[in-house]
Parts: C-alpha cells; sequence; structure tokens
C-alpha cells in the first residue's frame, strides 16, 4: 500500500485482489505509473492536502525512515509548527513561492514548482544521494541522475538561502554519506570472513551478527543519513551515528569471538532487541 504493486486485472474487468488498493509506484495495465490519491485523497483532491508534510507521513514515519518526525525536529519544521496555519496553501501550480510559507514542506523541496523550477511528480528528480539501500551511492540510471539532482536541489535551496550556507550543509551531507559507508564496507568486509569461514548460520535472524547488520543499514543508518539531510541533529546523531557505531562496535565483538573459537554462539545475544 505504500510502494505500489502491478495492478492486474481478472476476467470480470476488476483489479484482482491483493493489486489493489495501490501505492505511489503502482503499474497498471494501460502502462501508467503512480496513484494520485496517495497524497490527493479523493475526498477533495486536494492541492493544499499534498503541500502538507503529514501527506507524506502515511509513509515516511517510524524507525527505518522517520522523515516526519525529522522534518518536525529541524527548524524548517518548527517554523511549520509556529506558523503554517498562517501560510498560503492554495496558491496555483508553479506559483506556490516563499511568501506563502516562511520554510519549506516535504513539497517544496521534492516536488512543487520554485523560482526557476516547474512542479514535478518524479519525487527523487531532485536527490543526488541513495540514502535508503545498504551502501549510498550517486543515484544513477533507474534511480535518478544524481548529478543532475544535485543541482536542481541547489536551485531549490537559493530561493532562501546563499550559497555559502548550501554548500555547508551540501558538504556535512557528503561527510556524513563516507562516514556511514565506511561503517558499512566494515561490514561487509566482516561478513565475508564469516561466511567464508562457514560462521554465519543460514536464517539470518538467528544470528545476532546477521540481524545486527541490518539494523545497521535498515534503522540506524537511515536515521543517521536522512537525519543529516533533513537537518535534524537529534536523528543525524543520537538516534544515528552513535547507534552506528555502537552496533558496529556489538558485531565486531561477535565476529572476533567467532573467529577466535572457530564456531557460532549458541544462543543470540542480540535477542530481535534492535536499536530503535
Amino acid at each position: 500500500m505504500c510502494h505500489g504493486s502491478e495492478v492486474k486485472v481478472g476476467k470480470d474487468g476488476k483489479p484482482i485482489e491483493g493489486t489493489w488498493p495501490a501505492g505511489v509506484g503502482t503499474l497498471y495495465p494501460d502502462g501508467s505509473v503512480g496513484t494520485c490519491t496517495v497524497c490527493h485523497t479523493r475526498h477533495e483532491f486536494s492541492i493544499a492536502e499534498a503541500r502538507k508534510p503529514e501527506a507524506c507521513a502515511s509513509c515516511h514515519l517510524g524507525p527505518d525512515h522517520p522523515n516526519i518526525e525529522i522534518y518536525l525536529e529541524s527548524k524548517h519544521g518548527q517554523q511549520f509548527l509556529a506558523h503554517g496555519d498562517e501560510w498560503e496553501w492554495d496558491s496555483a501550480p508553479d506559483a506556490w513561492e516563499p511568501g506563502d510559507y516562511t520554510a519549506p514542506t516535504c513539497a517544496v523541496c521534492h516536488i512543487s514548482g520554485i523560482g526557476e523550477l516547474k512542479t514535478t511528480h518524479d519525487v527523487k528528480e531532485r536527490l543526488k544521494w541513495d540514502l535508503v539501500h545498504k551502501k549510498s551511492v550517486i543515484r544513477s540510471g533507474a534511480g535518478g541522475d544524481g548529478e543532475k539532482g544535485d543541482k536542481l536541489m541547489r536551485k531549490v535551496c537559493i530561493n532562501c538561502h546563499g550559497e555559502s550556507h548550501t554548500n555547508s550543509v551540501k558538504g556535512t551531507l557528503d561527510n556524513a554519506v563516507a562516514l556511514y559507508n565506511k561503517y558499512w564496507d566494515g561490514a561487509v568486509k566482516m561478513k565475508k570472513e564469516l561466511a567464508a569461514k562457514k560462521l554465519l548460520k543460514k536464517d539470518p535472524w538467528k544470528d545476532g551478527f546477521q540481524e545486527l547488520m541490518y539494523y545497521l543499514w535498515h534503522h540506524t543508518g537511515r536515521r543517521a543519513r536522512q537525519g543529516t539531510a533533513m537537518n535534524a541533529p537529534d536523528y543525524a546523531h543520537w538516534h544515528g551515528f552513535f547507534q552506528v557505531f555502537q552496533v558496529y562496535q556489538d558485531m565486531e565483538e561477535i565476529y572476533k569471538w567467532r573467529i577466535k573459537n572457530k564456531k557460532i554462539e549458541e544462543l543470540s545475544t542480540v535477542m530481535s532487541t534492535g536499536p530503535v
């Protein structure tokens, strides 16, 4: 219901159960992609509704990608909480500009028309880095053109911020990505050695090392990278890199014990209590 699937139609011309309702990336039989009502709910199909951060919060929340929580912690989000009731939400498409609002919402940065940029419904178009998968790389191919995305996002920022500020924020994210990737590469190296020595369980959810590796990427690592990208210091540090470091140290201890003892510990020390 979040990502979407491929809608398949039965003999009666209606969607087969399980392929409906649809998500933001749904593939339809006619070749079209995407579901408008994910952001513009069907009761009013309101442009104002889709511009508010709550539209994104249906999916982008929780321990693995707490984007709404990150946004509300940021100064942008604090402006929204303090003054959002006074903003102009109903401006025409490509005419919703700073002045209608005093800080961007998710829509402003990622899809709305602003300055010389036109509205887009390709939510990845203005992104440089892939901050979702196990290792962050500059987007390419079907994942988008990251170098172009970086230039487009800078054109968003320049409507409110100077070049030096934008460069500083962008540089901080680049550094955070490099730091996270360093930990991830170390984890991959340890796992390969454990696998070569047959020191990994077949079921990763019963294996403390592999379970922690999942949390390193899917929870703490995402929070560290996305918290940095959206200027939320608590998510970048305490919910992010602090826990990345702690999880990595625990993985190192398990790795060292298995290499030294040439066997797998009988009971997982993790016990399905991942960092939250």
